[in-house]
């Protein structure tokens, strides 16, 4: 029964996709028609600010996908592909999402992307192993199974170093500053945790953070946390997960747009998630790049979490003893993370349920400030009308304080 379930959610994706593109309208050419092809440089260019494509390869294979916002709006830089003289911001996406998340919003000063570019901040913005723009590597074709053994464990240990030492090599500069988005706050607190890339860190901002998530309400991870990994990757194939596909591009926008509770019940399936604070008429734009891919390892090592708390991915006896010389996968400490960081959580949050931010905080010594939003959920923190009044615009500040640290 558990099974069919789990399948059960994953089609309703695309259920109904015949009757709804046979029952859309075409309209004019506006933004948000033109957005829903425009890929993440596109976005920023079509908004008047300049757009760098790097590609950096992490220690083990994974060809990473960065873009980086030099200038402001309307301006250029003055070395590219170089140095600038400005402090240097890293975005980092979440789970299922792409970078397409910080320069996404209809208003550029809606986009955390574009706000910190017009502050003075050179903006790097990351995409991780397994999305769209990350769907490659020197040793693993992306069709076999080798490509895909990999979750927030690697993306931790090498996605995050790699970006950063291009930012350092790339801008000159001795420290960056960290803004992360649920699973790219995960990766931030794990990485962070060694002092080598704390030193290299003047501030993180987290967004809706995720470490323990043993009270999260993802219905889909408590559906399969029920299962041995063994079971799971039989089921769901061992590779890619809700990956982005032409299929899925093409009839997700309508699906949105046509039958809104569609994409309500697909996003919910891992986070959850309520329109209140969202712009229902953008939202077949943010479709249009969702899901941006992961593997089937990274959500069965979610789905773990909820069920065995902050450690590394679970093989199983026999796989644990192989990866790490014992039978058990070893646990995180969040007290080894000493980053100075400030925090914004909400209190509809599913995935950084309250209860876990609660257990959180008191353990973060280098808290620096911490502010939660009692109607936000989990994607509000990059997709809310007015996160740039609720977060962006402190954050922002903060960064800017830190910036020379």
């Amino acid at each position: 029964m558990k099974l069919f379930f789990v399948l059960l959610l994953i089609i309703s994706l695309v259920s109904n996709v015949k009757s709804l593109y046979d029952s859309s309208t075409s309209g004019g050419e506006s933004e948000n028609v033109l957005d829903l092809k425009r890929n993440i440089s596109q976005l920023i260019e079509a908004r008047g600010y300049p757009v760098e494509n790097h590609q950096a390869i992490t220690p083990d294979g994974y060809i990473l996908s960065i873009q980086r916002i030099p200038a402001g709006r309307y301006q250029n830089n003055p070395n590219p592909y170089g140095s600038n003289g400005k402090p240097a911001v890293i975005l980092q996406h979440g789970v299922e999402d792409i970078g397409t998340s910080w320069v996404i919003q209809e208003n550029v000063y809606q986009s955390l992307g574009f706000i910190l570019a017009d502050n003075g901040f050179d903006v790097w913005i990351n995409n991780v192993r397994g999305t769209t723009y990350s769907n490659s590597s020197i040793y693993f074709d992306p069709s076999s199974r080798d490509f895909w053994a990999f979750s927030f464990d690697q993306m931790a240990q090498y996605d995050l170093p790699t970006v950063l030492n291009l930012v350092l090599e790339t801008t000159g500069n001795k420290k960056v500053g960290y803004a992360g988005h649920s699973q790219g706050t995960t990766m931030a607190f794990i990485a962070m945790s060694n002092q080598t890339i704390a030193e290299k860190i003047n501030l993180f901002i987290a967004l809706a953070p995720v470490v323990r998530v043993t009270h999260c309400e993802s219905k889909l991870l408590d559906v399969l946390a029920e299962f041995n990994i063994d079971i799971l990757f039989e089921v769901l194939g061992g590779k890619s997960f809700l990956a982005d596909t032409p299929f899925l591009q093409k009839y997700l926008p309508i699906i949105c747009k046509n039958k809104p509770i569609y994409c309500q019940n697909s996003l919910a399936l891992i986070m959850g998630w309520d329109e209140a604070n969202i712009n229902n008429t953008r939202l077949p734009v943010y479709m249009a790049h969702e899901p941006g891919g992961t593997s089937v390892q990274n959500v069965a090592h979610w789905a773990q979490a909820t069920k065995y708390g902050y450690q590394k991915f679970d093989y199983g006896v026999i796989g644990n003893l192989a990866h790490y010389g014992q039978a058990t996968p070893p646990k995180y400490n969040i007290s080894d993370f000493k980053v100075p960081v400030v925090v914004y959580s909400g209190g509809q949050d599913y995935l950084a349920d309250p209860t876990d931010v609660n257990w959180l905080i008191p353990q973060l010594t280098s808290l620096v400030h911490w502010k939660n939003i009692p109607s936000y959920s989990h994607l509000d923190f990059v997709w809310a009308e007015d996160a740039y009044l609720q977060v962006y615009d402190e954050a922002v500040q903060y960064l800017i304080k830190y910036a020379n640290t």
